[in-house]
């Protein structure tokens, strides 16, 4: 099918770690590699094409090491190797083996620490796969003032942290609130958001609300607003199967498709993929619940959109190009 609306598959490609216990340099293990590999296998199997954005920690674990050549060797073309920045578990490190929670986002360091540890993560990944990463997805969302012009003075052509209608300041992170799921080009970077937003019972008002940041505040600051957000059911969905079901992502993809949106963001934490590691997989129960909502997902969605890669290159466009005519 013919679809114009591009879908990827985002990885948050990381360490595990206890993630209400602080941010640690020494909680760096990496133990769900064959777990990944397993289930990414059977995403692309269903047709996904996968970006992983790895952090410091997971490309040079063992099991992450054997992550990448398993999938650089066998799906080359149906993946791609990106940039995920934990700054607590990358270099160059601080003298204490914590970091404070304002620190944990990478656009709160200083200009020079945050270029500094984004360009060892960028080697590093480089001398791993064989080219230069060109995606990049901040940890924790965690964009700042700086960001985008190292990005550009490293290479980098994409970013993925956008979390729209979204707010991190509480925990002194960023504030995405102002920002829809379109694109936007910031410093020269091409910005494909974290696709997140409302649905609803009824179609037109889900498209109403994620249509324009400020919709839905403007019904929050009154009591009619806030009785028709309660009769219409609506929740704020993110496309991923942490936390939300299929039927709700499906609709969420669908209002996005209507208002026009052309490329969106299925995302995960690749620890998620054990049981235990995250919140969201604590048991088995969880865990193919996760595994379901995901495959039910993919497979329906294939309807409405066609999977790829981030178009960093010509190469990857005129790929896109031939699999569309």
């Amino acid at each position: 099918m013919n679809n114009s609306t591009r879908l990827s598959v985002v990885i948050h490609t990381e360490e595990e770690f206890d993630w209400n216990a602080g941010f640690f340099a020494s909680n760096n293990g990496v133990q769900h590699g064959e777990e990944l590999i397993e289930f990414c296998e059977e995403l692309i199997a269903l047709g996904a094409k996968i970006v992983f954005a790895m952090d410091y920690a997971f490309v040079t674990a063992e099991q992450g090491q054997a992550v990448i050549k398993h999938f650089k060797t066998h799906h080359a073309n149906d993946v791609e190797f990106a940039t995920h920045l934990h700054p607590w578990v990358n270099p160059p490190f601080a003298e204490q083996d914590e970091a404070h929670e304002k620190d944990s986002y990478p656009g709160n360091l200083p200009a020079e620490t945050e270029q500094a540890k984004l360009t060892v993560l960028t080697e590093a990944i480089e001398n791993l796969v064989g080219y230069r990463p060109a995606t990049y997805l901040a940890g924790r969302y965690g964009v700042g003032d700086n960001t985008y012009k190292i990005l550009k003075a490293l290479g980098y052509t994409v970013d993925l942290s956008i979390t729209p209608f979204t707010d991190y300041r509480h925990q002194e992170g960023p504030d995405f609130s102002n920002y829809n799921n379109e694109e936007v080009t910031i410093e020269g970077i091409r910005c494909i958001p974290h696709s997140t937003g409302f649905v609803s019972y009824m179609s037109p008002f889900t498209d109403y609300l994620n249509k324009k940041a400020g919709n839905l505040e403007r019904l929050n600051n009154n009591l009619i607003g806030k009785v028709l957000l309660k009769l219409l059911g609506v929740r704020k969905v993110r496309l991923s199967a942490e936390g939300y079901n299929s039927k709700d992502m499906l609709a969420l993809t669908s209002s996005l498709i209507r208002l026009g949106c052309s490329h969106l963001l299925y995302s995960f934490h690749s620890p998620t993929v054990k049981m235990g590691v995250t919140p969201y997989t604590q048991n088995q129960l969880a865990l193919g619940k996760f595994k379901n909502q995901t495959y039910q997902y993919l497979t329906q969605s294939k309807q409405i959109t066609h999977s790829c890669i981030m178009p960093n290159s010509k190469r990857a466009f005129l790929k896109e190009q031939h699999e569309l005519s």
